[in-house]
């Protein structure tokens, strides 16, 4: 799973959303290490959805947009047969999946590759993959259409291509995220969407211009708590680049009420959930061309 957080959202009349992925930053790869770990239910149900969609069990898999290595780690333990190829543009990111498939005991299944999705990153893939995995990374893509096309045509027929997207729906519990500002969670939420905070995509018309069928949607949750110290930290991570993004886009009274509970969040002090919307989905290249 890449550049979950942030991506700044460009308009293009051509698609449905777009932003270049973040430069390498330390904290966004710790909130991609937790985002991993809260976002585990997601991945199941994406790679289960994935196995029913394919014809035979995958041995080649491709991570379009890898990250620290979400997806590949995910995909490894699912698909204990596939050799998985990880493809992202950050030598950091890619050290970090390296790591991460390490800690799994998944490292020998892995291989990573340098390359940039708007160039030639299909150059050193071999012939016939069983299926492409594009989890928040396909947003970031200059020509969406284009990589796309070039995903069906490496696919196997009856291989499947699987791609998530955050929906824009994120709650916060208490609504004032323990403060006594009235809502400050919806504030934050509809401020960042006016900003273009998460970027969000629909790819059902884009897929269906590839050429795949049959395209299947669905949805899933992303939650977490302070009820646990990972927990805390995820949201005190999350809702400190938030508050980056802001900037001065709140009023002055809300700024100060999410910077003290970001800080306490950070000390351990705050009681708050958080539960955000994925649409995962799972399109398959025909076994006869239509």
């Amino acid at each position: 799973m890449t550049h979950a957080f942030p991506a700044p959202h460009h308009s293009h009349p051509d698609r449905p959303g777009f932003g270049p992925a973040p430069a390498h930053h330390a904290e966004l790869e710790k909130l991609l290490d937790l985002d991993a770990l809260f976002g585990a239910p997601v991945l199941a149900q994406a790679t289960d959805e994935a196995s029913h969609a394919m014809i035979t069990e995958p041995r080649t898999i491709v991570d379009l947009g890898a990250g620290t290595g979400t997806g590949t780690v995910a995909l490894a333990h699912r698909f204990p047969g596939a050799r998985i190829h990880s493809i992202d543009a950050s030598v950091g990111m890619l050290d970090r999946l390296r790591e991460a498939a390490r800690d799994a005991g998944v490292a020998a299944n892995v291989e990573a590759h340098l390359a940039d999705l708007d160039d030639d990153w299909i150059a050193d893939l071999p012939d016939g993959i069983d299926l492409a995995w594009a989890a928040l990374s396909l947003h970031h893509v200059g020509d969406p259409a284009r990589l796309l096309r070039q995903v069906f045509d490496a696919l196997r027929p009856g291989g499947a291509l699987v791609v998530i997207e955050m929906t824009g729906e994120t709650t916060y519990e208490p609504a004032d995220l323990d403060t006594e500002r009235s809502r400050l969670g919806e504030r934050v939420v509809n401020t960042l969407a006016e900003r273009g905070y998460p970027v969000v995509a629909d790819w059902t018309r884009a897929l269906e211009s590839a050429g795949f069928a049959p395209i299947a949607r669905s949805e899933a949750t992303l939650t977490a708590s302070t009820d646990t110290p990972d927990g805390a930290r995820y949201l005190g991570l999350q809702l400190g680049f938030n508050r980056t993004l802001l900037g001065d886009g709140l009023e002055p009274d809300d700024l100060a009420a999410l910077d003290d509970a970001i800080t306490r969040l950070r000390a351990g002090r705050a009681t708050i959930s958080v539960a955000s919307g994925r649409v995962i989905w799972v399109a398959a290249r025909p076994v006869v061309a239509e």
